[in-house]
C-alpha cells in the first residue's frame, strides 16, 4: 500500500511539472485583409431571394414598410484557425419603398433592432 501511495505521488509531481498553461486568444480587434459593404438578401420559396425584406406581415406596395439592409463584411485571421474567415456586422437599415410584385419575406426582428 505505501508503495501505491508513493507512486501516485510521484506521478503527480511529475504530472504537475510537465503541465503548460492555457494562452488566451490575443484581445480583438483581430487582423483585417479586406472589407466591403454587402446587401444582405432574404430567400423565400415561392419568389426566390430578395434584397430587402418587409417589416409588417400585411404587404403594401407603395407602402414605406421594407428595408434594405446593409453589412459590412471583413475578411478576417482569427488565432488557432488556418483560413481566413468572414466577419459580418450590420451597417444601415435603409427604410425604402415597397415595390410592386412578389410580396418580400418578412423582416426577422433582430434584423430591424
Amino acid at each position: 500500500m505505501p508503495v501505491r501511495v508513493a507512486l501516485l505521488v510521484a506521478a503527480l509531481l511529475l504530472a504537475g511539472t510537465a503541465t503548460v498553461r492555457a494562452q488566451p486568444y490575443p484581445a480583438f480587434p483581430v487582423p483585417a485583409l479586406e472589407c466591403r459593404d454587402d446587401v444582405r438578401l432574404f430567400q423565400t420559396l415561392a419568389g426566390g431571394n430578395f434584397d430587402y425584406c418587409r417589416s409588417h406581415l400585411r404587404y403594401v406596395p407603395g407602402a414605406l414598410d421594407c428595408y434594405q439592409i446593409v453589412d459590412r463584411v471583413c475578411l478576417v485571421w482569427l488565432p488557432g484557425s488556418a483560413d481566413w474567415t468572414e466577419a459580418r456586422s450590420t451597417r444601415a437599415r435603409l427604410p425604402i419603398r415597397c415595390p410592386e410584385g412578389a410580396e418580400p419575406p418578412v423582416c426577422r426582428r433582430l434584423d430591424l433592432q
